[in-house]
């Protein structure tokens, strides 16, 4: 992912429950493996129509990728292991938001019955389109892309402190 992105996995509803905030040790089995963890889950049969409404279909870069939007700006990203589910990601260009694509998004994640859980904080996002915009612009991402001199230093210490932790 890029500095210019902030990126968000749609999970359902069940594996979030009450949570505001994933726990680690959940989010960590639950960002790869979709079919191990929400069996029961599925995506519509018209899934892909549905995203094409908001982004482009594009080519990934490998075979058990589906991709639509644009890797350098706005993307939803489908990734399968064997044919089973692994992973439904969006990333935002938080250079450029887009009010009507992020109001179709948390519209698409309900359609699925699922909710969005951004990746950095875990932060589960049961919202409308107003306190979306508001999260990813309150975002280390979107601030180092508003002000470079002021949050690209936090955000070095954030990564030096994740990596010595382990």
């Amino acid at each position: 992912m890029a500095l210019w992105q902030t990126s968000f996995l749609f999970l359902p509803k069940p594996l979030v429950a009450d949570h505001d905030e994933v726990p680690v040790e959940a989010f960590e089995r639950y960002q790869d493996d979709l079919a191990t963890v929400a069996p029961d889950f599925v995506l519509p049969s018209d899934y892909a129509k549905s995203i094409e409404q908001l982004l482009p279909p594009a080519k990934g870069w490998h075979e058990d990728m589906e991709l639509w939007g644009s890797e350098k700006s706005d993307d939803i990203c489908i990734w399968r292991d064997a044919g089973k589910l692994s992973s439904i990601d969006i990333r935002i260009d938080v250079r450029k938001l887009d009010g009507s694509l992020l109001e179709a998004v948390l519209a698409l994640a309900e359609s699925w019955g699922c909710v969005l859980v951004e990746r950095r904080y875990r932060k589960v996002c049961r919202m409308g389109v107003r306190d979306f915009r508001a999260l990813i612009c309150g975002h280390p991402h979107h601030r180092a892309m508003q002000d470079p001199k002021a949050w690209l230093p936090v955000l070095a210490e954030e990564v030096r402190r994740n990596e010595e932790r382990g």
